[in-house]
């Protein structure tokens, strides 16, 4: 009965696969994706690190202002997740966008009255004032509000409108690949902006960079109206093969497919099933307190030790994702090799990201420099489709906006510790600090070790006669 009531929504056209429950949500979901990509990449994408660098003049005060949509998070994090869960995810999605709406014009507003909060009656640089902070600092909470509470509804409503096993991890992939790629797009029309105002670090020049990603948020809002609320989910509901209600007999390979099944399904109900979400959860918390050591001072780093331009940041910044879309893909190539699951496959490329860090730390050519970065971020984040989708494998309808909320919320702690990450960059220097980050991803790595044994090896979803011509 509950495939009858959505039998109107899985009728598939164009690009999007069959067997959806909701092909409307999906849509919304990768259009969220993108205009989210491209709002946060060009409104608060590195150049809108240099921007509070060069107001405030030291590390510590960009690591305190970029840690105010974590400690947000943080706070907000657990009452976030259980109304996702309790309150209608639609009704959650249309307040956010009325916060989504507040955060930009403030955001728009602070950015544009930069310039002036530092320019003294005689045309010195005086240091910028207490309301113009408190500004900053309202406009920098109300975005981690938004994002982290607007994600966490948005996820757990994608994620009941898939269908569990392969379909679901491989639209995870797509959901990634794409939202990866529009990362690429903010910072090329950053580019664009910073060569149209003068390629100088100048503020008022990069506010006029900065001011455009604001403006994205506005269609960014608008999407969340149109959100559709799936009830009880039938995403997890396994359907049964023909031969079960009559139909003709099974061959070799639907018995085959069907063993797989039942193993995932058992491993995803077994009683150390709850480990599997809570492993992942530690290990992205450790993830994201290293990241954030670093990843908000890379471009800091460029532009202080190797004197990068704004244009030349911002290539940096658009190339960072297309590396990573790619390792998206090779990893999910590896993954359905591997006769190992998709564990031993991930820790590898983690292992490769970490050795990568490391190596960075030696090196002064930007050039060489420029290809480990790539490398490095490519390794290091292609495994975002893989644990959601096992996160969504693992964890029942009915608690995924919690858990959702939770994961949002390892995203915004590396905004967290950037706070930590300015005060060691100031007394340590760049390149220390990201060796202490690559210390905390291999801390990382032991709580994925677990998995190895949880994850089930093979795919819950068997391919269908269909693939299995297509792959032949």
């Amino acid at each position: 009965m509950q495939l009858q009531q959505f039998s109107g929504r899985t009728k598939m056209k164009g690009w999007l696969p069959p067997g959806l429950i909701s092909e409307r949500n999906v849509k919304l979901s990768f259009g969220f994706s993108v205009l989210g990509a491209l709002a946060g990449t060009i409104a608060h994408g590195h150049i809108f690190t240099v921007y509070i660098f060069e107001l405030y003049g030291d590390n510590s005060s960009v690591g305190f202002f970029e840690s105010v949509p974590g400690v947000t998070s943080l706070i907000t994090a657990l009452p976030v997740g259980m109304a996702v869960d309790k309150l209608p995810r639609t009704r959650l999605l249309k307040g956010c966008a009325a916060v989504g709406l507040l955060a930009a014009a403030l955001g728009a507003l602070a950015v544009g009255l930069g310039p002036q909060a530092v320019r003294g009656p005689l045309g010195e640089k005086v240091p910028p004032s207490r309301a113009f902070s408190c500004l900053l600092l309202l406009a920098m909470a109300l975005w981690g509000f938004f994002y982290n509470t607007a994600t966490s509804a948005a996820l757990a409503l994608f994620a009941d409108s898939v269908p569990q096993g392969r379909l679901r991890r491989e639209l995870y992939a797509t959901k990634s690949t794409i939202t990866l790629l529009s990362l690429s797009v903010g910072p090329l029309l950053a580019l664009l902006g910073s060569r149209w105002f003068g390629n100088s670090w100048q503020l008022e020049q990069m506010a006029g960079v900065l001011l455009p990603g604001f403006a994205v948020m506005i269609p960014l809002c608008c999407l969340l109206f149109y959100f559709e609320e799936i009830g009880e989910s039938t995403s997890d509901t396994q359907v049964p093969l023909l031969s079960e209600v009559g139909g003709p007999k099974r061959s070799s390979q639907d018995v085959e497919a069907q063993t797989h099944r039942e193993e995932f399904l058992a491993k995803s109900r077994s009683k150390a099933a709850w480990a599997v979400p809570l492993l992942l959860l530690l290990g992205e918390l450790t993830t994201s307190v290293g990241a954030g050591m670093t990843v908000k001072f890379f471009g800091l780093w460029f532009k202080n030790d190797f004197g990068f331009t704004p244009s030349g940041l911002a290539s940096l910044q658009a190339a960072t994702p297309v590396a990573i879309a790619a390792a998206v893909q090779l990893l999910q190539a590896q993954v359905k090799r591997s006769p190992y699951g998709p564990i031993p496959v991930v820790l590898g490329f983690w292992m490769l990201s970490v050795i990568l860090l490391l190596m960075m730390t030696q090196v002064r050519d930007w050039r060489v420099l420029v290809l480990m970065h790539l490398l490095r971020m490519a390794f290091a984040n292609c495994k975002e489709p893989v644990t959601r989708a096992i996160l969504a494998d693992f964890v029942p309808s009915e608690k995924r906006g919690r858990w959702n909320a939770v994961h949002s919320l390892t995203g915004m702690t590396w905004n967290l510790s950037a706070g930590l990450g300015g005060l060691l960059c100031d007394r340590h220097g760049y390149g220390r600090t990201f060796a202490f980050t690559a210390c905390l991803y291999v801390c990382a790595m032991l709580f994925w070790l677990p998995l190895i044994k949880l994850v089930p090896q093979r795919e819950s979803l068997a391919e269908t006669d269909d693939d299995r011509k297509k792959g032949s």
